[in-house]
């Protein structure tokens, strides 16, 4: 067993004998309040997510955003909104923004910077696998430097053509100061489900609980349609089941419900932090987590697999 199991497995045995016991008491009584929510009534949050656009313009196995099999960009109306809505109610430290590809959104710039408006102090961080960004005009960078935006930049191709384009991406952010960490994507890609014989995704149907313990995102929260999820990976699950671009198979997904945009900050607490263990819905997960090389997936493939 790895090392990062032993320690959620301690960690869940102490949660479950004492610690959200121990929590719960500490909230409810009033004598550690401030821990979760700050002098303005905002909940703290360690990250948080929002998807930009559903589709990429790379096509990775295994993507944990399915992207692979979706399309389309989340309107720009509806990402506003949500960051508006939510910034009234929580103070993550670190707000990312993803896809699908973030940088395939047409109003990029003017989400990032609403992003920064409605979270003045808390650090951006804009994962992205670069490749458009040397065909980007060059407000985009002066974007990213006006509001101090990090980036991830993820690496996924290993072919020269795709290694030359990375390596523009890479200089173009370095020449411009936009602090960067490069992600090495193609040597240490997550499984996070299985494919049938016909290439369809499939989920793990894993014991929840086990699950929980190998997750790595369990506390990667996200906004996804103005709502607040305990799980970026469920989130993702969740939609493009929604959308028809998974099976019934996945059907699970809807046994779990997000936080609503009235939820206050009580609610918040309790749904993210005090009410901590597996879900119903963990059953998509692995319970071992497995590390392939990341390749890309025929187009044709996707499509005529699609259903």
């Amino acid at each position: 067993m790895s090392l990062t199991r032993v320690l959620r497995s301690i960690q869940r045995c102490y949660n479950k004998a004492l610690g959200l016991h121990l929590k719960r008491f500490l909230y409810e009584s009033g004598l550690c309040k401030s821990k979760f929510i700050d002098a303005d009534g905002l909940v703290r949050l360690r990250k948080l997510e929002i998807y930009l656009t559903k589709g990429c313009n790379l096509k990775c196995h295994y993507c944990s955003h399915f992207n692979p099999y979706r399309r389309g960009l989340v309107p720009t109306e509806t990402l506003i909104n949500s960051m508006e809505t939510w910034s009234k109610k929580v103070r993550p430290k670190k707000f990312g923004l993803l896809g699908g590809e973030p940088l395939l959104h047409p109003d990029f710039n003017l989400i990032l910077k609403k992003a920064r408006e409605c979270w003045p102090t808390t650090r951006l961080i804009l994962t992205t696998n670069g490749l458009l960004l040397p065909k980007k005009d060059k407000t985009l960078l002066d974007t990213l430097l006006e509001t101090r935006t990090e980036v991830l930049l993820s690496e996924h191709l290993t072919d020269q053509e795709g290694m030359t384009a990375f390596e523009e991406s890479r200089r173009l952010l370095e020449e411009a100061g936009v602090p960067t960490t490069i992600i090495p994507s193609a040597s240490r890609w997550k499984k996070y489900y299985l494919f049938n014989d016909e290439g369809k995704p499939l989920p793990y149907n894993s014991r929840p609980e086990s699950a929980w313990i190998a997750c790595g995102v369990n506390t990667c929260f996200n906004l996804t349609e103005n709502k607040l999820y305990r799980c970026s990976i469920l989130a993702n699950a969740a939609q493009a089941y929604e959308e028809g671009a998974l099976g019934q198979e996945w059907k699970i997904t809807e046994s779990y419900s997000p936080l609503s945009p009235d939820a206050a900050a009580d609610e918040i607490v309790r749904h993210l932090f005090l009410m901590r263990g597996p879900l119903e819905a963990c059953t998509i997960c692995p319970e071992k987590i497995q590390f392939v090389d990341s390749r890309q997936i025929a187009l044709d493939s996707i499509h005529n697999n699609r259903h």
